[in-house]
């Protein structure tokens, strides 16, 4: 019986230290609108690219701007309860990129299948149907 009390304080100590961890890391989450992303995974794959690249930033009024592999990106996004967000077609400027082009258009095309989102500190998750899609980190300001 002593062992079955022992397991359930073990257990809801654990479960406090759970939520308190969640909590910190919503308490220091970053914005969503007027923050810089930055492309960090993709597909379920880790992609390590250039800081002034694959960067996105969502507008207060509604607007995305960003950068791919070398193309300028534009485009509209809404957000709704519950963390949805959906992305309008996204446009880019037309040059040919030497390094990651087909990259550039796999996120491009990704971000209008988009249905959610989530943020975990730095972290930006993109998701479709609760499935990770995409993972964007914050740039510090100073990157900018």
């Amino acid at each position: 019986m002593k062992i079955k009390a022992l397991f359930g304080a073990l257990l809801c100590a654990m479960i406090l230290v759970g939520c308190c961890a969640c909590r910190q890391s919503q308490k220091n989450a970053k914005p969503l609108k007027s923050t810089e992303w930055h492309l960090v995974q993709l597909g379920g794959q880790d992609v390590e690219l250039a800081i002034n690249t694959f960067n996105i930033t969502l507008a207060e009024d509604g607007s995305l701007s960003g950068v791919g592999a070398c193309n300028r990106l534009l485009g509209q996004y809404t957000t709704a309860d519950n963390y949805a967000i959906t992305f309008s077609p996204v446009g880019t400027t037309m040059m040919v990129c030497p390094e990651n082009e087909a990259l550039e258009s796999q996120f491009v095309a990704l971000l209008g299948e988009i249905t959610h989102y989530d943020i975990d500190g730095d972290k930006l998750m993109l998701l479709n149907q609760g499935t990770i899609k995409a993972i964007l980190q914050a740039l510090p300001v100073a990157e900018k």
